[in-house]
C-alpha cells in the first residue's frame, strides 16, 4: 500500500484556500462577460432580447412596475416614482435574504472565535517551524480545517454569492424597462435619467469628452457629474462593508498566504464594482447602494448580538484539533525514545567475548 504524500495534501489545502479567496473576484470578472453577452437590446430594432437571467429578471421587472403603478404613484404621485420603486424592491429583496445574511454574520463570528481559541496552538506552530515557512503554512491550514474554521468561512460566503445572480437579473430587468420606454428620461432628484448610461454605451458617455474638455472639466459637466454620485457612494459603502466584514473574519498572521490577499481584495473589489457601476443604468447603481446600506445596518445589528453569539459558539472541534496535534506530538516523542533505548541497552548488556577477556588478562600482566 502506497502511503499518501502529506506535503502534497497540505499543499492542496493551501491551494484550495487561495481559490476560495479569489472566488468572488472570479465572479466579478465573469460578470463582465454576462453583462455583455447574455441578452440585452437588439441594436437594429431596439427590442429587448431575453437572456439566461430572464427567469429571474421578469419577476423583478414586474415587481418594479407593480410598486410604481400600484403603490408609489397612487400614494405620492409620479415625481421620482421609478427611483423609489427600485428602492422598495431592493429593500424587499434584502428582507427576504435577511435570514441568510444573519447566518452569514454568525458563521464569520464563529470562525473568528474559533481562531482566537486556536491562537496558542498557532503560536506554538510558529515557533516549531520558524525556519520552514512552507511547512508552517501547511500546518496552519490543516489545523484550521480540522477546527472547522474553513467550513465556517465558506458558509459566510454563500449569501454573497447568491446575491450576484440577483444583481445581474436586476440589470436586465432595467434594460427591459428601458427598451419598453417605461423608465426613459425618468428622473430621481439630482439624476436626470435613471436609465442612463444606455445599453451598449459602456464608458463612452464619459471618456468621449476627455479629449475635448479634459478629465476634470468633463467630470464637472452638468450632464456628467450626477451620474458619478451613485458610483462614488457605491465605492464608499462597498469599501466600508468589505472592511467591516474583514474585521469579523479570523485574524490572519503574516505567514498565512491569505492575509496579504485579503487586503488586496478590498481594493480590487471596490475598483471592479465602480467600473461596473459606470457602465450600467443609474437605477442599478441606486439598487446597489441601497442594498449596501441595508447590509451595513445588518452588520451593526450583528455587532450588538456579539456577546450572545460568542456564548453559543461550540469550540469542541477546536479542542479536538488541538488534542489531535498534541497526541501526534506525543507519539513522535515516544517513537524517538523507543528508537534510542534498545541500542543503549544492547551496548550495556552485551557481555565481553572470550578473546576480549584473554586480551585484558595479557594487558594486566604487562
Amino acid at each position: 500500500m502506497i502511503a499518501p504524500n502529506l506535503n502534497l495534501l497540505d499543499g492542496n489545502r493551501v491551494t484550495r484556500s487561495k481559490k476560495r479567496i479569489l472566488l468572488l473576484l472570479l465572479v466579478l470578472v465573469l460578470a463582465a462577460l454576462f453583462l455583455s453577452g447574455c441578452g440585452g437590446v437588439d441594436p437594429n430594432t431596439g427590442e429587448y432580447k431575453p437572456g439566461i437571467f430572464e427567469p429571474l429578471a421578469a419577476p423583478l421587472r414586474a415587481l418594479i412596475v407593480f410598486f410604481h403603478d400600484q403603490v408609489w404613484v397612487p400614494l405620492f404621485g409620479a415625481a421620482n416614482a421609478w427611483g423609489w420603486s427600485i428602492i422598495l424592491v431592493a429593500l424587499l429583496i434584502r428582507l427576504l435574504l435577511l435570514p441568510l445574511g444573519i447566518k452569514q454574520m454568525q458563521s464569520m463570528r464563529e470562525a473568528q472565535i474559533k481562531m482566537k481559541a486556536l491562537q496558542p496552538e498557532l503560536e506554538r506552530l510558529k515557533k516549531k517551524y520558524a525556519k520552514d515557512k512552507q511547512r508552517l503554512q501547511q500546518e496552519q491550514m490543516r489545523l484550521q480545517q480540522e477546527a472547522g474554521i474553513m467550513k465556517a468561512q465558506m458558509a459566510g460566503c454563500l449569501p454573497t454569492l447568491l446575491q450576484m445572480p440577483i444583481l445581474f437579473a436586476f440589470y436586465y430587468a432595467l434594460i427591459g424597462l428601458a427598451a419598453q420606454g417605461r423608465i426613459n428620461n425618468a428622473s430621481w432628484y439630482f439624476i436626470p435619467d435613471i436609465s442612463h448610461p444606455v445599453y451598449g454605451q459602456q464608458l463612452s458617455w464619459l471618456t468621449s469628452r476627455f479629449q475635448e474638455y479634459g478629465i476634470f472639466q468633463t467630470l464637472i459637466q452638468p450632464d456628467i457629474w450626477p451620474y458619478l454620485v451613485l458610483p462614488a457612494l457605491l465605492a464608499i459603502t462597498q469599501f466600508v462593508m468589505t472592511k467591516y466584514t474583514q474585521q469579523m473574519q479570523p485574524q490572519q498572521d503574516d505567514s498565512n498566504p491569505a492575509a496579504g490577499m485579503m487586503g488586496s481584495m478590498t481594493w480590487i473589489m471596490t475598483i471592479m464594482f465602480v467600473w461596473f457601476a459606470l457602465q450600467v443604468p443609474a437605477g442599478l447603481s441606486l439598487y446597489w447602494v441601497v442594498s449596501n446600506l441595508f447590509a451595513l445596518a445588518q452588520q451593526v445589528y450583528v455587532n450588538m448580538q456579539k456577546e450572545k453569539w460568542e456564548q453559543a459558539v461550540d469550540i469542541s472541534a477546536v479542542n479536538r484539533a488541538i488534542a489531535k496535534g498534541n497526541a501526534t506530538k506525543a507519539q513522535a516523542t515516544e517513537a524517538e525514545a523507543k528508537d534510542g533505548q534498545p541500542q543503549q541497552a544492547s551496548k550495556k548488556e552485551e557481555p565481553p567475548s572470550a578473546s576480549q577477556k584473554a586480551k585484558r588478562k595479557r594487558r594486566r600482566k604487562r
